[in-house]
């Protein structure tokens, strides 16, 4: 089966064979994307092209990786060489037309049997759409959510952009039943498969134990959203009743949060109580996992946070805030803890009591893992993606015997 993949892609990891307008890492790191496509890829039935978009590549071109070929197509400013600024996001603006339409004419060359946009958030699940051949949208975040505890001209115009696109989609594969309410709500008449993130199998060779540290862990993008400055609040107020909590922050953020979050640990005295460790890869993360008792993600919207799913594999106890997909991933006091959000005073506690408490850490963290290495593991994932891939072609085979027959 030819599938085509519209898919974000960090670049770095193919800069050997690309010809880069400069070398660097760049890009999100896109775990979930890489883990499911190399799982695909073994796959002696499949033959995976995925098509990503970029700004610091000088021009179009394809290359082969890891049994994948990759189709980096350049966008961002015309003749500037550089991608859409955030101050002046054209291509939402725009309604991505012009990514989509490159898209488009990318997926024609390749005539795949299926085409698998992944996520709302940029020109995939359009260029997908406009191609004319069978498609799949993954829903990952849901900017319309994101609207709601983030409001700017960005989010609100891409917002009705997001809509369209799930109106005009018939399949969709979704991860909650929070992002599947979503595409109900908008597209009555959608077909939604439900397909799970494939976690690193980094993740699942290592076993975490409980462990005699009052350490706290974050794994996340620094950002307003994943609600960094509520947990140091709560960590202040630990603190008073366990003097040797730590907090470690893995992750970036832009400067100017990041900023606030070092001027918000001198506020609360917490300058030796907390670690910021940027970006890591998976197998520095695997190993934070390892030396920290619980971690924490206090976030006010999120759909499946990878993060979360990563620390739960590992056999991590959880503590995380009680919104969008997350009650689709814990089932709370059974294999992880569910706290609202913005609930400074309850996330201490639980927090607290965690701490003082291996066996409830241990029975956490091993229900944690047993859940979630079921659910995420990687080979598992493709089975059920090369499942929904064949239903789609056989309905739209359907279709078309059907529409033959009446005309």
């Amino acid at each position: 089966m030819k599938i085509a993949w519209l898919a974000p892609y960090p670049i770095s990891l193919l800069q050997r064979k690309l010809q880069l307008r400069r070398e660097g890492r760049t890009g999100h790191a896109c775990s979930w994307i890489l883990n499911l496509s190399r799982a695909l890829a073994c796959r002696r039935d499949v033959d995976l092209h995925l098509i990503t978009l970029t700004a610091w590549v000088a021009f179009d071109q394809r290359v082969e990786h890891e049994g994948i070929t990759f189709h980096v197509l350049k966008n961002g400013i015309p003749f500037l060489n550089r991608g859409y600024p955030p101050s002046f996001p054209l291509d939402v603006f725009t309604g991505f037309w012009a990514d989509a339409n490159h898209l488009a004419d990318e997926i024609s060359l390749v005539k795949p049997d299926v085409v698998h946009a992944h996520g709302t958030e940029s020109a995939f699940a359009r260029g997908a759409l406009d191609s004319g051949y069978p498609v799949i949208v993954s829903v990952q975040g849901i900017i319309t959510e994101y609207q709601k505890t983030n409001p700017s001209l960005r989010f609100r115009i891409h917002s009705k952009w997001e809509q369209r696109e799930v109106r005009r989609g018939k399949y969709f594969g979704c991860r909650t039943r929070f992002d599947a309410a979503f595409v109900e709500h908008v597209n009555p008449r959608a077909r939604i498969f439900r397909l799970q993130e494939a976690i690193s199998p980094v993740f699942f060779q290592r076993d975490w134990k409980t462990n005699a540290s009052d350490g706290i862990l974050f794994v996340g993008s620094l950002e307003q959203r994943k609600g960094v400055d509520f947990l140091l609040e709560a960590l202040a107020l630990v603190r008073k009743q366990r003097p040797n909590a730590t907090l470690t922050l893995v992750g970036e953020g832009t400067s100017d949060y990041v900023n606030k979050l070092r001027q918000r640990v001198r506020e609360f005295d917490l300058s030796n109580a907390v670690f910021f460790r940027g970006r890591l890869e998976a197998s520095q993360i695997a190993e934070e996992h390892l030396c920290a008792r619980i971690f924490v993600l206090p976030t006010l919207n999120d759909n499946s946070p990878n993060t979360l799913a990563e620390a739960m594999v590992s056999g991590m106890p959880v503590i995380a805030s009680a919104v969008g997909g997350i009650p689709s991933m814990i089932d709370d006091g059974t294999d992880g803890i569910l706290v609202p959000p913005k609930d400074i005073p309850i996330l201490a506690s639980k927090i607290i009591e965690l701490l003082g408490d291996s066996q409830m850490c241990a029975r956490l963290g091993s229900n944690a893992r047993n859940v979630a290495r079921s659910r995420h593991d990687p080979d598992r994932v493709a089975d059920e993606t090369m499942a929904t891939y064949r239903e789609v072609l056989e309905r739209e085979s359907s279709v078309l015997t059907a529409s033959g027959l009446n005309t």
